[in-house]
């Protein structure tokens, strides 16, 4: 049996980071904020869409009007969710990310959410941020899978030197040619729409952002690649737990309904409970696909907070670690 790990913004949210909302309310202080930008964050704010729809909208009105002002525009709002992420990162440096270690104790002590992500065979993220590379991959992965990792490892992703030189953590990536292949004794780790400190062929951001995710992941060989394998690790005997995803993404919907139908179980983390699954709402209180498809393959959900849950409810914790029974 694989397990699997799924994770969304609400996964990232238990150290800090920031969901959709908080993202909005970051982007209209910020000071690169011009009054086109702001107009459309609260355009896609009435749509009661967040700032990913704001990006493509700013996109399309771009490839239509290549003129500076619409470039100036892009490479503005561009420019903020870059600094969004890096505000999140230094966050995430600071905090806490083991809770109720004490460095002032010696001697060996608890990590509960480094040897809770060392259970999984593979891990895969929609998240652009930092979190896992700053804090779980520097945690000795090697002592929290009991000698089953090495290291934690993006699969196709090689360092942007700067004078033969690799930058400070969390480093700086680029994808290698073909093909892409997984490291042995590393735990894979496959960033589903890109990361913020990865850049493209042209040294833009890698980050897969707005309304069509879809296509803009089918133009990116390794992003494809890299649905590939969630379709192929979950498509044979698997466990999936999804924590912090509100299954708002089409593709990777489409995803999870195929590895329900070959079989495969999942577990639930969020405040919501199995009722996330209504973010992917069918029509006049109709189920939809994903729900009906997904229903009689949840083996179990939690509705408490996961670093709460692995630190100190030691309930629940009981009943999210039956997923790895």
């Amino acid at each position: 049996m694989t397990h699997i790990l799924l994770t969304g913004a609400g996964f990232s949210r238990n150290w800090g980071g920031w969901l959709a909302d908080e993202a909005f309310e970051y982007l209209l202080g910020c000071a690169e904020v011009t009054p086109f930008i702001r107009h459309q964050l609260w355009l896609s704010k009435g749509r009661e869409l967040g700032f990913e729809d704001t990006l493509r909208e700013i996109r399309e009105l771009c490839a239509a009007n290549p003129d500076d002002a619409h470039k100036g525009e892009l490479k503005a709002f561009e420019t903020m969710l870059e600094g969004m992420f890096n505000t999140m990162a230094i966050g995430f440096a600071r905090g806490e990310f083991e809770p109720g270690q004490n460095p002032q104790i010696l001697g060996p002590q608890p990590h509960p959410v480094r040897d809770f992500l060392c259970r999984f065979d593979a891990i895969f993220t929609l998240n652009q941020d930092t979190l896992l590379e700053q804090r779980y991959a520097q945690s000795n992965l090697l002592e929290g899978s009991q000698g089953k990792w090495f290291g934690l490892q993006s699969p196709g992703m090689t360092d942007v030197l700067v004078n033969g030189q690799k930058y400070a953590p969390p480093g700086l990536f680029k994808p290698t040619d073909a093909p892409f292949k997984t490291q042995e004794r590393q735990q894979a780790y496959y960033k589903l729409h890109g990361s913020s400190n990865w850049r493209s062929a042209d040294n833009s951001a890698l980050l897969i952002l707005g309304g069509d995710k879809g296509n803009d992941i089918s133009k990116v060989q390794l992003l494809s690649w890299y649905q590939m394998e969630f379709a192929r690790l979950t498509q044979q005997p698997a466990r999936v737990m999804v924590i912090g995803y509100g299954f708002g993404d089409a593709h990777i919907n489409d995803l999870l309904i195929a590895a329900a139908a070959a079989g495969a179980e999942f577990f639930i983390v969020d405040t919501s409970g199995i009722g996330v699954l209504a973010s992917a709402a069918g029509t006049k209180g109709v189920p939809s696909q994903l729900k009906m498809a997904m229903q009689h393959s949840i083996i179990g959900a939690s509705r408490r907070y996961l670093k709460e849950s692995l630190h100190s409810d030691t309930v629940e914790r009981t009943k999210i670690m039956k997923f790895f029974n």
